[in-house]
């Protein structure tokens, strides 16, 4: 456990020894099998597994934590099934009621995020816990099962191994009973729309949006789609689920402050939201004034373009609501962006929004001509195109924004500052 704990807290050369944390898991778990520990240190050992589930370190092969999340998946099913098999008394004492909705959170969480392999092994491990018996109860736990796939009748086999798979020229371990659930049991447009309907439980839907957020927000054409078609289609049968849904993603755009991994596609996922339901005049305000919030807070002295532009149309759309002064503000700001393609991305995203919500805004056309006619990724002039925003906040009556002069306060320090430190060292050279 410590040494796992150096390694997480360690150097970014460290971090990246993804090779080094699944064998200290596959260790830990060994330790935990074969040896005789208290129940302390059965509980740590669980809470250890558990924030592995959390590693999701790149480097120029990808999502190499991936492989720290599945030896920990199926690290956690070895040790609960040893437990189980130990009696009623010491998995009471080991497993709380509290660990144990954590872990099936966290299972569920990866049952819908977007690597193929990672979503098999997570769908057993959550089968194991929600089928297994004794130790707590888990909250709805009949529900939970009826939205599991039913493991395949015949063994999955390929040509390679009968009990591994080649991923990226290494070796994953695959038990027979992980093959019970193949890739068709766990294809998105398969497992996404009965998972979905968790939705509903107050007590995982937080888990559910967070691994849901991933997949839509993602890069392969058909995940996105799986995904997307999925959410949509549940929220348009249970409308009365759309404030909730969108509360639920500004729940984990606050908590995620700063976490590209999940805000990036957290922005796409609300975008989809925006364009596909409906939100009521209340809701819709409320949804808008926090969401600009929370977006100034997420995009502010961040040089990420990606996030910068996913951000830009959830931002746009939200001038339909009536209460939509902040937006605008907001907006305003990102169209003089220090980078050429935030300006032109921001410009084009609050044309298309004045276009389609025209009945929102006063003197929408006269907006929508500066828009179209100036051009925001013209680097040789900032001032013009400052003068050309301040015309539109103008027209659309917010204020115009100001600089503070803080940036310029902060560099003069620093000069002076400098020009101090080398009088200092020239003096005591003896020049």
């Amino acid at each position: 456990k410590q040494w796992y704990q150096r390694r997480v807290r360690g150097s970014k050369a460290e971090v990246s020894l993804a090779e080094c944390r699944v064998a200290c898991v596959e260790a830990l778990t060994h330790l935990f099998l074969v040896g005789q520990p208290n129940c302390e240190t059965r509980q740590e050992v669980y809470q250890v597994l558990l924030r592995c589930m959390e590693d999701y370190t790149t480097d120029s092969r990808g999502d190499i934590g991936s492989y720290v999340r599945e030896a920990a998946m199926r690290a956690l099913k070895q040790i609960n099934k040893h437990i189980i098999d130990l009696g009623h008394p010491i998995i009471n004492l080991t497993l709380t009621a509290e660990l144990k909705l954590a872990l099936v959170r966290g299972f569920l969480q990866q049952c819908l995020e977007k690597i193929d392999r990672t979503r098999q092994v997570a769908v057993y491990a959550l089968h194991h816990f929600v089928s297994a018996e004794g130790g707590p109860e888990l909250p709805e736990r009949e529900w939970l099962r009826e939205c599991l796939p039913v493991p395949a009748q015949s063994v999955y086999s390929t040509q390679i191994d009968a009990n591994c798979e080649v991923i990226d020229g290494s070796l994953a371990e695959q038990t027979e009973e992980e093959r019970l659930f193949d890739y068709q049991t766990c294809a998105p447009p398969v497992l996404f729309p009965p998972l979905i309907q968790l939705l509903a439980s107050p007590t995982y839907r937080h888990a559910v949006m967070r691994g849901l957020l991933v997949s839509v927000g993602g890069l392969t054409e058909s995940l996105v789609k799986a995904s997307s078609t999925a959410l949509i289609d549940y929220l348009t049968e249970h409308e009365e689920m759309v404030e909730e849904a969108c509360t639920c993603l500004l729940d984990i755009l606050e908590r995620d402050c700063k976490n590209d991994r999940v805000t990036v596609p957290l922005f796409k996922t609300l975008e989809l939201l925006l364009n596909n339901v409906i939100l009521e005049e209340k809701q819709g305000n409320s949804f808008a004034a926090r969401f600009t919030a929370l977006t100034k807070k997420e995009v502010h002295g961040s040089g990420n373009v990606a996030k910068l532009l996913a951000a830009l149309n959830p931002l746009s759309s939200c001038v339909q609501f009536p209460e939509n002064r902040p937006v605008l503000s907001q907006t305003m700001l990102l169209l003089c962006h220090r980078y050429p393609r935030v300006r032109k991305g921001m410009a084009d995203s609050l044309y298309t929004a004045l276009i389609t919500f025209d009945d929102a805004i006063g003197r929408c056309e006269e907006v929508v001509a500066i828009l179209e006619s100036t051009v925001w990724e013209d680097p040789s002039d900032i001032e013009v195109l400052r003068a050309k925003r301040n015309e539109i906040c103008t027209l659309l009556g917010v204020p115009v924004p100001k600089k503070t002069g803080k940036k310029v306060e902060r560099v003069q320090q620093t000069t002076s500052e400098q020009f101090d430190s080398y009088s200092d060292l020239v003096g005591r050279a003896g020049y």
